[in-house]
């Protein structure tokens, strides 16, 4: 069954386009009042104490799951929608292009898609002849192109209503869909009561987390919005669950800096300032420390909106596919390119000195680049982390003390013991990477009885790591000895960071590329004069290749 030409002139996907676009735009405004409706009862509950409590909390998480449902149904609703309209207006386009320009050379065509050729009369009976033959096989050939087309406009038209009335049915089959709550598992129900809590070592957590129904991971990603960032847990789960609390964050970022404008809007214009010299009065000065305080915390606020707006951008950024492993209200966070479960090489890039999710598109561009190498050494398949789930040092005065590797060093062990837990099939090989104080993070990491369960660790441009030695670092199941052939280091000649290693005071022990240290060094300076403290993970740069060759596997002399 085909579609006839009227009909289809008289198809308007724009009209679709809108429906989508309306649909899209309350489904967010829902999503938002279901978010503040959560944050207004977890601020409450630590006030209100008992059975009624209990009941009202177990009573708002399943209606957030609820509503978590119904918002991912609605959205499924609104794309069906966008892409009926793309769908039918590619084929209105392609069938009206094909009609218009037969009518404009002259032919007719009916409704039913068959083409009557224009009668030849130039008096000429011969010439007239000749040209009658050749419209009616000209008309024959567009007919040939055109019916085929309105019976794809049909399919086409069919297609899309069975897709949008299944999102209909799915819309309203949660109308009459019992509480998730009933269907979820004893364990779950134990943790959701507060009976039981969930194991908090990342192999035990990956294990039980492996037994569970979609709805109990929903129902525990309702119950604790942060479960993302729980080690141990799927990258594809992780990253879920990270991206709807990434939304939630933005929106409160986003609140914060209003609340702060909305203190003095009229600072916002450059009006009624403090004034700044002078005589002061004592009314003068609480003007001018409060105008000092107001800047500050717009600018934190504005840096944390900033930093939320990032990362979605590169959640959406094009080439490998970016899983959001770690994102939280102290502006830290963690993605990868490719999933690390799957991989059979896996680096985490740990960044260095003012490290903040403002500027991750630049880290980002470093490990995009270093999986790139990874790739050209073996095609793996790899995953390259970026790993800014530490509070990092914001300047270099800062970068002296050791008390943010310390910080960072627990929490990039719990997340190396988590991406081993959560791998499938044979282990991968590792490697930590770490930039400048990143470095400083991993040899904190693997000292004084700590250890990082990988396989190899790469210093560059570092300051030190904190031991005096490689043998003084630890790795899961290695001797000491054979330290040198795990660790590896690099430096370029004209990096005045990497040099203060053990010269400096109150700098972070040996220098990693020294002789005395133990590392395997290797070098990164395709030219002197350009290659710098930021210069290490260009394109082009010879010590990119081989900490490439490194992630495979393969060995700085690869």
């Amino acid at each position: 069954m085909a579609v006839s030409v009227s009909q289809l002139r008289g198809w308007n996907p724009v009209l679709l386009t809108g429906i989508a676009e309306d649909i899209a735009r309350v489904n967010n405004m829902f999503d938002v009042r279901v978010h503040y409706v959560r944050r207004t009862v977890g601020e409450t509950r630590p006030h209100w104490q008992g059975d009624t409590a209990d009941a009202a909390e177990a009573r708002a998480l399943a209606e957030e799951l609820a509503s978590t449902h119904l918002i991912a149904a609605v959205d499924a609703y609104s794309a069906a929608f966008g892409t009926a309209a793309r769908e039918i207006d590619a084929v209105r386009n392609s069938v009206l292009a094909v009609v218009d320009s037969a009518l404009a050379d002259g032919f007719s065509v009916l409704d039913d898609g068959r083409v009557l050729a224009p009668v030849s009369a130039t008096g000429d009976a011969v010439v007239d002849l000749v040209l009658q033959s050749d419209f009616e096989q000209r008309a024959r050939g567009i007919e040939a192109q055109l019916k085929p087309l309105l019976t794809n406009a049909a399919d086409t038209d069919g297609t899309c209503a069975a897709r949008l009335q299944q999102a209909v049915d799915t819309v309203r089959g949660l109308e009459t869909t019992d509480s998730a709550a009933d269907s979820y598992s004893p364990q779950v129900t134990a943790i959701l009561d507060g009976h039981a809590s969930l194991p908090d070592d990342p192999a035990a957590l990956a294990e039980f987390w492996d037994q569970l129904t979609p709805a109990d991971k929903d129902g525990l990603a309702a119950w604790d919005p942060t479960i993302g960032n729980r080690d141990g847990l799927p990258a594809v789960d992780k990253s879920r669950y990270n991206a709807q609390l990434l939304d939630t964050l933005t929106v409160d970022a986003k609140a914060t800096l209003d609340a702060i404008e909305a203190r003095h809007p009229d600072w916002m214009t450059d009006t009624n300032l403090p004034r700044e010299i002078g005589a002061h009065t004592a009314e003068d000065a609480a003007a001018l420390r409060e105008y000092a305080r107001w800047l500050d915390d717009r600018d934190a606020a504005e840096a944390s909106l900033a930093g939320y707006q990032n990362v979605h951008t590169q959640l959406g950024r094009d080439g490998a596919p970016a899983f959001l492993l770690n994102i939280d209200d102290s502006g830290r966070g963690a993605m990868a390119l490719n999933n690390p479960d799957t991989a059979q090489n896996i680096a985490t890039y740990v960044p260095g000195t003012s490290t903040v999710l403002a500027s991750i598109d630049r880290d980002m561009s470093r490990a995009e680049n270093l999986l790139d190498a990874a790739n050209m050494a073996s095609p793996g398949p790899n995953s390259v982390v970026t790993w800014l789930n530490y509070t990092a040092p914001p300047d270099l005065h800062a970068a002296t003390s050791e008390r943010f590797a310390d910080a960072g060093a627990l929490r990039l062990d719990r997340f190396q013991d988590g991406l081993r837990a959560a791998h499938d099939g044979l282990p991968a090989h590792t490697t930590v990477i770490g930039h400048s104080y990143g470095s400083t993070v991993i040899g904190h990491a693997m000292r004084d009885g700590a250890s990082l369960d990988v396989d190899d660790v790469v210093f560059v441009g570092s300051p030190g790591v904190g031991v005096a030695g490689a043998e003084e670092l630890s790795f899961h199941g290695v001797d000491p000895s054979e330290n040198a052939t795990h660790v590896y280091a690099t430096a370029s000649v004209s990096d005045p960071g990497a040099w203060t290693g053990g010269v400096v005071p109150d700098a972070h022990g040996s220098n990693p590329v020294a002789p005395h240290f133990g590392a395997t060094v290797f070098g990164s300076d395709p030219d002197t004069t350009q290659t710098s403290h930021i210069n290490y993970f260009d394109r082009g740069n010879p010590g990119l290749d081989t900490i490439g060759a490194i992630i495979v596997g393969r060995g700085a002399s690869a």
